[in-house]
């Protein structure tokens, strides 16, 4: 199974987002995993409506909707272990917003935006911290909200009986540089190893609009999942979880 999740999909990405779905419905991945940002600040209510519009045709069009935050920006100092401060301060920038939350304030954006989401038209299970990154009393804020599993850099954790399915992932970061390269040498030198003995016949790509059209890493990713949407089924987290 190759699932592609487009992450950041925000008011403010909306163009580099279309491209990233253009592109992709030209390699023939018409089913996807949105990670959609409901609140981003400074959204305007257009920007907010046409970011609405569409998540509603993508669901409709058998596209999985996953919360990805509530407005991806962080409200203060980085919480949790050392290594996931570590990783806030060197790949996250100001997005690590569920590493600065305590679970009561976790629990209300959940379920703000739970709302928001199914208000566009989008049966939502999933949630995915932006980064990849929160502290572990997200588990149990995201159950309480009425979740069945989130989304890390691990892969997949299923909040009923917490089980995990690791999941290796490669993809665009979108953020350049030597961030840029370090991802992409992990993946392919790191991830899709492991990958054939933890997760075998299931590829996971994940694709960030920022910075999308012009970055030779991203066409080198969009250009590998061309390649093996030919090869195999096309699907998405929630049909891997009930698989």
């Amino acid at each position: 199974m190759l699932i592609v999740a487009v992450h950041d999909v925000a008011p403010s990405t909306l163009d580099d987002v279309r491209w990233l779905l253009s592109r992709l419905d030209a390699a023939g991945v018409q089913r996807r995993v949105l990670k959609v940002v409901p609140a981003e600040p400074d959204a305007s209510p257009t920007q907010l409506d046409e970011l609405g519009d569409l998540v509603a045709r993508e669901a409709a069009l058998g596209s999985e909707v996953v919360l990805h935050g509530w407005s991806h920006r962080a409200e203060g100092p980085p919480r949790g272990s050392a290594v996931a401060r570590l990783r806030a301060r060197h790949f996250a920038g100001t997005s690590a917003e569920f590493l600065t939350l305590p679970a009561v304030e976790m629990e209300r954006r959940l379920r703000e935006g739970l709302a928001r989401l199914t208000g566009w038209g989008a049966a939502v299970s999933g949630f995915c911290p932006p980064a990849w990154l929160a502290t572990p009393e997200l588990a149990p804020a995201a159950r309480r909200a009425g979740l069945r599993y989130l989304l890390t850099l691990r892969g997949l954790r299923d909040l009923a009986d917490g089980r995990w399915l690791t999941l290796p992932p490669i993809g665009y970061m979108g953020v350049g540089g030597l961030e840029e390269s370090l991802v992409a040498v992990g993946g392919w030198l790191v991830s899709q190893p492991l990958r054939l003995v933890v997760a075998p016949g299931v590829h996971r790509v994940f694709l960030h609009p920022q910075g999308a059209r012009s970055s030779r890493s991203c066409t080198r990713v969009l250009d590998h999942v061309a390649s093996l949407a030919g090869t195999g089924s096309i699907g998405t987290y929630r049909e891997l979880l009930h698989a």
